[in-house]
C-alpha cells in the first residue's frame, strides 16, 4: 500500500508486523524505516488515513482490537493511537475514505463497520455478506465502494465488497444501502494450488472512470461499467 504522495509503502504479513518503508530517489531499500507489532496473530490489510504518517490496520488481535490506528511519528511503544473492538473473527480487509474521513472495514462473519476517524467512534455496522469479506475499494469520487466475498460475489456501498463465496456487491457510503449485487462472480473453487483455504474474490478496484475490476482464486478478472450516480438514485426511488 503507497501513501498517496507516493513517497511512503506499507507492508503487513500474517504475523501481525507492518513495515513502513521510505519511497523516492536516495532512499534506503536495504531495511524499512519503522517496523510495528500491530496484531498479536494476524494484520491482514493496512490504509494511510489522511497523510504519510497515520495508518490504519486490519487483523487479528486478543480481545478483539482488530482495527487500530497508528502514528508512524511516534515512538513504536506509544505509536497506537487509537484500538476499536470490532470484529470478533478477525478483520480481512479496510478502506478509508478521504473525503468523507470515515474509515471501512469488514470481517471475517461479512460484517461491515464504518468509522468517524475524527470522532474516533463507530458510526454504523450492517451485515454485507454471508461469509467473509475479503476486500474493500472505493471509488476516487467516493460515490462507490465495493465490497468481495468468499462467496464470489461483488457487491456496491458506493464501495465494493468481495467474499470468499464470490460475490461483488456495492453500496452506497452515505445510506448505507445496497445498489447493485453480483452473486457468484467468481467461482469459490481455485484456479491456484497452495492457496490454503482460500476462495471467492481477492481483489477489487475502481477506476476514475467508474468502472469495476474484480478478480479470484478462479484464475479470472472481471471488467464492469458502473451505471451513474443519478440512474442509481432514480433506481432507488422507483
Amino acid at each position: 500500500m503507497f501513501s498517496s504522495q507516493g513517497n511512503k509503502c506499507c507492508v503487513s504479513d500474517s504475523e501481525g508486523d507492518v513495515c513502513l518503508w521510505q519511497v523516492g530517489l536516495g532512499s534506503n531499500f536495504n531495511k524499512p524505516i519503522m517496523s510495528l507489532k500491530c496484531h498479536n496473530k494476524t494484520t491482514s490489510d493496512v490504509a494511510f488515513v489522511g497523510s504519510s504518517s497515520l495508518i490504519a490496520t486490519g487483523g487479528h488481535s486478543s480481545e478483539s482490537r482488530n482495527v487500530c490506528l497508528w502514528d508512524t511519528l511516534l515512538p513504536p511503544r506509544s505509536s497506537c493511537v487509537h484500538a476499536f473492538t470490532c470484529h470478533e473473527h478477525g478483520c480481512p480487509a479496510l478502506v478509508y475514505a478521504p473525503h468523507h474521513q470515515l474509515l471501512i472495514s469488514g470481517g471475517r462473519k461479512g460484517e461491515i463497520c464504518i468509522f468517524d476517524i475524527r470522532q474516533r467512534q463507530l458510526r454504523h455496522t450492517f451485515q454485507a455478506h454471508d461469509a467473509s469479506i475479503r476486500c474493500l475499494a472505493i471509488d476516487l469520487e467516493e460515490d462507490y465502494f465495493v465490497t468481495g466475498s468468499s462467496e464470489g460475489d461483488v457487491k456496491f456501498i458506493i464501495f465494493v465488497t468481495g467474499s470468499s463465496e464470490g460475490d461483488v456487491k456495492i453500496w452506497a457510503l452515505d445510506a448505507h444501502q445496497l445498489i447493485l449485487s453480483f452473486q457468484g462472480e467468481h467461482s469459490k473453487s481455485t484456479f491456484f494450488r497452495n492457496m490454503g483455504s482460500a476462495s471467492g474474490v481477492t481483489q477489487v478496484a475502481v477506476s476514475p472512470g467508474h468502472h469495476l475490476f474484480s478478480c479470484g482464486v478462479d484464475g479470472s478478472m472481471k471488467f464492469r461499467a458502473l451505471p451513474e450516480r443519478d440512474s442509481i438514485v432514480r433506481y432507488w426511488t422507483s
